[in-house]
């Protein structure tokens, strides 16, 4: 069971890494990762419900905030929202408050696991109010790790104005869009001259 934690915990990591350097099967690892995250939660669940539900429901509470992660990492819909939260979240955070209510019932010294599951709830929560266009730019477009790429990546221009424009941001989407056209300006121009050009080998 351990080894499945790690493997699933580096799968995961090794996803969320790839996507900032673009790799075409990010979200494959991504989506591998938080199955067998998923599976492991379960599975630990079933072996130790009546043994340890507390260690039971900090797994699951873990793999069930990786899930959310993960939808916000691919711009999936995570369901309508419940008080400001998306449901998928929702469901994570019942989860942790039930893990909480255990822990705090059984009056017992929070550890190492606890507190990174704290942090990584402040993370989540900080994600959940973010909006997706601030991250599609940073993992696509900001200066830092795209600058070879973004002055031509026109596809990722064009999405990104229409984040923008769902967030209510139209000046914003507009000049972005405007970008796009120019990217694939810069983009047919730099085929155009690989191709009368050929390297010389």
């Amino acid at each position: 069971m351990k080894k499945l934690h790690l493997i699933a915990w580096t799968i995961f990591s090794l996803g969320v890494l790839f996507r900032l350097f673009h790799f075409p099967i990010t979200s494959v690892i991504l989506i591998l990762g938080t199955l067998l995250l998923l599976i492991h939660s379960l599975i630990y669940l079933i072996k130790n419900a009546k043994s340890n539900l507390t260690n039971s429901l900090l797994h699951l509470s873990f793999a069930l905030l990786t899930t959310y992660l993960l939808f916000r990492l691919q711009y999936w819909p995570c369901g309508p929202m419940i008080v400001f939260f998306p449901l998928l979240l929702v469901i994570a955070l019942i989860v942790v408050f039930n893990f909480l209510r255990l822990k705090f019932k059984e009056k017992t010294a929070f550890k190492r696991p606890e507190l990174l599951l704290a942090l990584y709830i402040s993370f989540i929560l900080l994600l959940s109010f973010t909006h997706s266009h601030k991250i599609y730019y940073f993992f696509n477009l900001n200066t830092i790790l795209n600058e070879e790429s973004r002055e031509t990546n026109y596809m990722a221009w064009d999405k990104y104005s229409w984040f923008l424009y769902i967030s209510n941001k139209q000046e914003e989407a507009i000049d972005a869009n405007k970008k796009a056209k120019s990217a694939a300006n810069k983009y047919q121009l730099t085929q155009r001259y690989k191709e009368e050009i050929p390297y010389l080998e």
